[in-house]
């Protein structure tokens, strides 16, 4: 639309010229040489009214482009400002992690030792110290998965061709393996007819994280009725849907499962660290993908991954 109107201008800068021109021509070749007040040839005069009325377009043009290049300049201004203050929240964001990981594995390991060497010398409080050891526990884990995390968000992807059906059915057999009960309520259906899912450029380490994580939340959080793994290719993207009939994601908690540390309402008996959903989500972006959810409390969720497919 913007180069049209340049053009538009441009023309109607060089008419008014040609067309006063072509008059004057036509006149002179006619012997109209009459003389205006000012001792100019009618045809000179015209040819100078018609290079007048010329130059209002060609200022308006010269006007526009300027216009054009400020604002183009200002858009880079903002969306540059934007990619840096973005670039220093992650880095930010990363030396907290760092930090944080430092600071808290040290003494949680100290006070897992102080807890097992009390609990061997002080029988009576042997149930306190499990405890102690207990929670300990839970926060070395969440240490770790916090650590993992910041090193998703640096490590670069290790490529290779990846077969998704073959990852999805390791995957459920190995949570078959380690939990039976979930294991047996648990099936995949992969569509083939008419377009099958081809092999992905994607790294296998992470996406298997990814997928395991996700079959584990949904084992996790519904303790009995099925549970569906559902792979087929639409639009050009490879889509895996894990759907469980569960207790669901309360409406107002919906919006924040990705963040860290996020726990639903209806979740805190559950032992977690709140980090699963932040890691799957961090692996899907890393390769060009996506992650949503579809919950309802009670009834059940449905948790959908999309990774493109590049022919």
């Amino acid at each position: 639309m913007t180069d049209r109107r340049g053009v538009a201008l441009g023309v109607a800068s060089a008419v008014p010229v040609g067309v006063c021109a072509l008059a004057a021509g036509v006149m002179t070749a006619a012997g109209d040489q009459r003389l205006l007040a000012i001792d100019l040839a009618l045809p000179g005069a015209v040819v100078l009214a018609g290079a007048l009325v010329s130059a209002v377009p060609a200022i308006m043009l010269v006007i526009h482009r300027t216009r054009r290049r400020e604002r183009t300049r200002m858009q880079k201004a903002v969306a540059d400002a934007a990619a840096q203050a973005a670039q220093t929240e992650h880095a930010n964001h990363q030396r907290f992690l760092a930090r944080l990981d430092h600071e808290l594995k040290n003494p949680l390991t100290a006070i897992r030792a102080t807890a097992a060497a009390a609990a061997a010398h002080d029988g009576s409080s042997l149930d306190e110290w499990r405890v102690v050891d207990t929670q300990a526990t839970k926060l070395s884990a969440l240490v770790r998965d916090l650590r993992k995390l910041a090193e998703l968000e640096t490590r670069p992807l290790e490529l290779e061709m990846v077969d998704l059906e073959q990852v999805l059915s390791e995957a459920v057999a190995a949570l078959a393996a380690q939990n039976p009960a979930a294991g047996a309520r648990m099936s995949l259906t992969v569509t083939r007819v008419p377009w099958p899912v081809p092999p992905l450029h994607a790294d296998l380490d992470l996406l298997s994280l990814a997928i395991d994580n996700v079959l584990s939340n949904a084992a996790k959080y519904s303790a009995q009725g099925p549970i569906e793994v559902r792979l087929r290719e639409q639009d050009g993207w490879a889509v895996i849907d894990v759907a469980d009939a569960g207790r669901g994601i309360p409406a107002g908690d919906l919006p924040t499962v990705f963040d860290e540390l996020a726990r639903a309402q209806n979740a805190r008996d559950v032992t977690g660290s709140g980090i699963g959903l932040t890691l799957v989500a961090t692996v899907m972006r890393h390769h060009g993908g996506d992650v949503s959810i579809r919950s309802a409390e009670g009834a059940g969720t449905v948790l959908t991954l999309r990774l493109p497919i590049r022919r």
